[in-house]
């Protein structure tokens, strides 16, 4: 084999991986671009596939391609639809057959069997069909809202997409059970309204309607105090239901199918300072991931995961001698732990906690930290932040938290304001469209011995939350 010096599939993996973190520092300084589903999604394909990606980026020249390969199948089985559009685009900007290299997607429209031989059901999109079997199955009447999420990404124009899970009760005859939820999922709304409450006071109070047009799905589920109203391009449904294997829909399937995905290569951790550097790097997309409950969001984590690792494994997966490589990554090893930006080293600090790595501390670097939201505070926490061109791009609802994104400006940077409200109070209702996200005026928020409430002006009115407690954080 002739090492040509172009991006083999292997050295193409590592270079994915930088994209990943260059993706991170970019949407740390673009907030308002920040598309967190998509980031999530990143993070998590690295899990199980970024040792194996390390293996082979690090194998001999005579197994690596191989391997590698093995690696993108793998990749492309697991990933959804947009992280293989993502992952394609990579490929073909360095000259790959992206559908060769990726192979077959999971086909995850079918019901599959378990391990146990039970059929379990699909995501599956919501139709007139699929409505009239959730309402054969399932009695919604009594049932309440377990959570709701609308989350914006991208700016012009702005993207609604998010889920709304509803408990029911089963219609078919069935053992006792975990009581099931219904879970809808939408990516591009035009209307979607839910309420922010204290836990149990919404109760639904009938079956689901659905209408389809040429232009997308209704959904409007009654409620006590308001309906719950969805309209998108496209909604999926999908019940968490251990029994689903009894119902109406599930009789109404074919046997199921049961497909293995590709089997990842063997691999041996190399030794020395890049086994440390491979180890490293799953730590930081382990942290990384913590970003998946809204509230942990931290622009300042993304930000330093990105300058830490900025072209690391263009340089760990290129062909080379052993010991040239294990002297490559230790010299990179010593660079971030020398680094002058104060708040990277305290990532660096955080993520190494498990590997006792020998990082000195920047004195005066403190990462931001959430600040509860008192009598004393509540006033001056929204003092230094401009809403002039604010928007609500995010809201969280679950039984006892509800997590508010705002954007906005401090010290003339975009920044991204997270508030928890823990212990919701009241019944306040949201109704959210597109263009009514925009902030009206400055949020408020005021705090007394017994309570919080947080006013946000939206063009279609104020919208109150009050919570017993809560917290604020801004980086």
């Amino acid at each position: 084999m002739i090492w040509t010096g172009r991006a083999d599939e292997a050295a193409a993996l590592g270079l994915l991986l930088d994209r990943t973190y260059a993706d991170a520092a970019a949407a740390a300084e673009h907030p308002r671009l920040l598309d967190r589903e998509f980031l999530i999604g990143q993070f998590d394909l690295w899990d199980n596939h970024l040792l194996p990606a390390v293996a082979a980026g690090t194998g001999s020249l005579w197994t690596r391609r191989a391997a590698a390969r093995a690696v993108w199948r793998r990749l492309g089985f697991v990933a959804g639809a947009d992280h293989r559009a993502w992952m394609a685009d990579h490929l073909d900007g360095l000259g790959f057959d992206p559908g060769t290299l990726l192979g077959s997607a999971w086909d995850g429209d079918r019901p599959f069997r378990s391990q146990d031989g039970r059929l379990r059901p699909a995501t599956q999109p919501l139709t007139s069909e699929s409505a009239a079997l959730i309402r054969a199955d399932y009695d919604l009447a009594g049932g309440g809202v377990e959570g709701a999420r609308m989350d914006l990404s991208g700016q012009d124009p702005a993207r609604i997409h998010g889920f709304l899970k509803l408990s029911a009760g089963r219609r078919y005859p069935a053992a006792t059970g975990r009581p099931p939820e219904l879970h809808f999922r939408f990516d591009t709304a035009t209307v979607f309204g839910f309420p922010h409450a204290e836990p149990g006071s919404v109760r639904l109070s009938g079956q689901p309607a659905v209408v389809v047009t040429p232009d997308g799905v209704s959904l409007d589920v009654p409620a006590s105090g308001m309906d719950l109203r969805l309209t998108a391009r496209g909604v999926t449904w999908y019940p968490e239901d251990d029994l689903w294997h009894e119902s109406a829909a599930a009789r109404s399937t074919d046997a199921g199918v049961h497909e293995t995905a590709p089997v990842l290569p063997q691999h041996r951790s190399p030794a020395g300072p890049v086994d440390t550097l491979q180890t490293l790097q799953l730590l930081i997309m382990t942290q990384l991931r913590m970003m998946r409950n809204a509230w942990l969001l931290r622009r300042w984590e993304l930000a330093a995961a990105g300058s830490l690792c900025r072209g690391i494994n263009a340089e760990l997966f290129r062909v080379r001698p052993e010991a040239l490589r294990s002297r490559t990554a230790a010299r990179r090893l010593r660079a971030m732990a020398e680094t002058d930006d104060g708040l990277s080293r305290a990532f660096l600090r955080r993520v190494g906690r498990k590997m006792s790595l020998d990082v000195p501390e920047v004195p005066g670097a403190v990462p931001p930290a959430p600040v509860r939201i008192t009598v004393g505070t509540a006033g001056p926490l929204l003092d230094a932040l401009d809403f002039t061109a604010g928007r609500l791009r995010f809201v969280d609802v679950v039984a006892d938290r509800t997590v508010i994104h705002l954007d906005a400006r401090r010290a003339g940077r975009d920044t991204i304001v997270i508030l928890v409200l823990d212990e919701p109070r009241g019944c306040a209702p949201l109704t959210v469209t597109p263009d009514g996200l925009a902030l009206a005026r400055r949020p408020t928020l005021t705090a007394t011995a017994d309570d919080i409430t947080l006013t946000i002006p939206l063009p279609g009115g104020d919208w109150t939350a009050q919570a017993a407690a809560g917290s604020c954080y801004v980086d």
